[in-house]
């Protein structure tokens, strides 16, 4: 029993890290966050080449994958809290720390608050969603796979 709470408190400890990130990401001045993304981007040049990855492509990536791996990492907590999957339930959190995180942006020099990005977010937070389940059910079937072979063994 302790032992699944202080699970339990990782992952939501995990959750709390990344929206601490995420806020910290947001705190940047437009100036700031520029150059993080130029030093991405020109790094991306000089592997692949200077062809689809512009300022836009990385800038709206990180967006997407910010919060992409938020709403695994709710998927995660509320599992570990409910014991059963609540996706619908991760993507509406994530999807409300995205709006937050665009207000948030309102009041930093140079930021703006962007539906589009909030759009982008929120499908981030679908996919992190859909990946989770899809690592759920790979997990869960193996697990299940390895008792029924386990139970069979004893049998025999």
């Amino acid at each position: 029993m302790r032992q699944e709470k202080i699970k339990t408190i990782f992952c939501w400890v995990l959750v709390a890290v990344c929206m601490g990130v995420i806020f910290w990401l947001s705190s940047r001045t437009a100036e700031q966050s520029s150059e993080q993304s130029d030093s991405v981007l020109q790094w991306l040049i000089a592997v692949f080449g200077d062809n689809l990855f512009t300022t836009f492509i990385v800038r709206k990536s990180a967006h997407f994958l910010e919060f992409t791996g938020l709403c695994v990492l709710f998927n995660l907590a509320l599992f570990q809290t409910n014991k059963k999957t609540m996706p619908v339930l991760s993507v509406v959190f994530t999807s409300l720390y995205a709006v937050s995180d665009e207000i948030h942006q309102l009041f930093v020099d140079g930021r703006s608050c962007e539906f589009g990005d909030w759009v982008i977010d929120s499908c981030g937070a679908i996919l992190g969603t859909i990946g989770f389940l899809i690592l759920f059910a790979i997990i869960d079937r193996l697990l299940s796979r390895k008792k029924v072979k386990f139970v069979d063994s004893e049998n025999n």
